[in-house]
């Protein structure tokens, strides 16, 4: 038993030996790390060579910078514009719409037609000149169309829209509604639901009528008790001058719905109770559809879009278009001119642009137009990931290799290292004041018997960093208790 005991202590010792001093440090280097020398210049009366020391700590210290030069990944976002171009569409004063043959790289569905989700961009080149005294191409009023439906207009919201046309006092007008409809959601009794500034609360529900009562708050802050049945359509709405109120049908009231749309309702709130049930411990609950429209936009023939983009807008087609407008006597919309280096952009997010391609004299100058390309330029990005040399490192040496009369106290945010027995290094006396001379005198005595000692001590005021001794009874065993320890790292 007791042979088994001392093999089994015997193994665990060598595994003890075995474990790397690395896996019990943290990660060393000149930044994270100070390196403090002995100062003393005789040792028992015997003079001592000091730049052993020095060039010991100075091989350390080469140590440490280079421990801080490592591998690292940088990563980062890299965006790339990139140019797609179309064909030289030639000036023949014809009326040209851009299409994918001529630049399969369109990137928008474009179209002959503005049906379905096509969209119409064209160039009337009888508005479109080349001024000889600019040097420049000049675009007249209306040279430059883009035709939308309702399917494709440029109002982006982010989410479900429907657009509305109509004639407003002998104006064309389009609002432009943000749009949500919910099917098949529920509520219990005592709860309340809320959209577009109304508040629904059930306060009652009779099963076997198929009813309900609840208190309805209107945007306005008005309350009042409603009876509801199922199956039946409630309208809420805010109309164009403010005005609230509340309609009950019996069918889905879709002409009247188009009726507040059109006439420029700011909300309108259709809501429907489809079943009364019971649920999950007794809960009497209602199960509702509702369709919610809020208007967000609203354009008249003439308003701006962007820029000297305006709205021209026809109701009975259903079309929307969008054109250069100019006209000097009008502020904003000044002449335009497109000289060589330069384009007309469109007003959407399409990244397209109307480029002339220029004919030029000897000396570079512009006389002429050979024709046009639609030009898109589209930002790419890719991650990409780097492997380079990365560096923690101090910029002055004098920072971390210290002498022995330097070191008042353990620093919180560095490992300290200390190279040299206690008769020439005095940081051993701040070593005793801190850890106790019982603990030091063990270290002592380890130096005394075996040569030399790396011990690894926890720092008190702060365990992430630690304090290192590279101690010998000699200058010649300190250096190969530091020989030692870089082998180790």
């Amino acid at each position: 038993m007791k042979k088994a005991l001392a093999l089994l202590l015997g193994l665990i010792t060598v595994g003890l030996l075995l474990t790397p001093l690395s896996a019990a440090l943290p990660p060393l280097n000149s930044a994270n790390t100070v390196i403090v020398l002995p100062t003393t210049k005789i040792v028992n009366g015997t003079p001592l060579h000091i730049g052993e020391d020095a060039i010991t700590g100075s091989r350390l210290g080469a140590f440490l910078v280079l421990q801080g030069i490592t591998s690292g990944t940088y990563t980062s976002r890299v965006s790339v514009p990139v140019e797609y171009h179309s064909v030289l569409i030639p000036d023949e004063n014809q009326t040209y719409r851009l299409n994918p043959r001529d630049m399969p790289d369109v990137g928008i569905n474009v179209s002959d037609e503005p049906v379905e989700h096509g969209v119409v961009v064209q160039v009337n080149f009888s508005r479109v000149y080349f001024n000889s005294s600019k040097g420049a191409v000049e675009f007249l009023d209306r040279s430059v169309e883009i035709v939308f439906n309702e399917n494709t207009t440029p109002l982006d919201i982010g989410g479900d829209y429907k657009v509305v046309s109509t004639t407003v006092d002998g104006k064309d007008t389009m609002y432009f509604y943000s749009y949500t409809k919910v099917d098949s959601g529920s509520k219990s009794l005592g709860e309340s639901l809320s959209v577009g500034g109304w508040r629904i609360k059930f306060v009652d529900i009779n099963l076997d009528a198929s009813e309900m009562l609840v208190v309805l708050t209107y945007p306005s802050g008005i309350i009042k008790q409603k009876p509801m049945e199922e199956d039946k359509y409630y309208l809420m709405y805010v109309n164009a001058k403010g005005e609230e109120d509340f309609e009950e049908y019996n069918t889905y009231p879709s002409t009247r719905i188009n009726e507040l749309l059109e006439g420029g309702a700011q909300k309108v709130f259709l809501f429907s109770p489809t079943d009364f049930f019971v649920g999950i411990n007794n809960a009497q609950m209602v199960t509702y559809d509702y369709t919610y429209y809020q208007k967000v936009r609203q354009y008249q023939d003439g308003d701006l879009y962007s820029g000297q983009w305006v709205w021209d807008i026809d109701p009975d087609a259903g079309l929307y278009t969008v054109y250069l407008h100019v006209n000097e006597s009008v502020q904003g919309f000044p002449r335009v001119f497109v000289g060589p280096d330069e384009s007309l952009r469109l007003p959407t997010d399409w990244g397209l642009r109307i480029t002339p391609v220029f004919e030029k004299n000897d000396k570079g100058l512009a006389v002429g137009v050979e024709g046009y390309r639609f030009v898109r330029i589209e930002v790419v990005s890719k991650q990409v990931s780097i492997t380079a040399p990365k560096v923690q490192a101090t910029d002055d040496v004098y920072s971390f290799i210290i002498n022995d009369t330097a070191l008042s106290a353990l620093p919180t945010d560095k490992n300290v290292i200390i190279v040299g027995g206690w008769v020439s290094n005095r940081a051993w006396v701040l070593l005793e004041r801190v850890y106790g001379k019982d603990t030091i005198g063990e270290i002592k005595r380890k130096v005394m018997s075996e040569g030399y000692v790396i011990k690894v001590l926890d720092n008190p005021s702060n365990p992430d960093y630690k304090v290192i001794i590279l101690a010998g009874k000699t200058y010649a065993e300190t250096r190969e208790a530091v020989d030692k320890f870089m082998e180790e790292m």
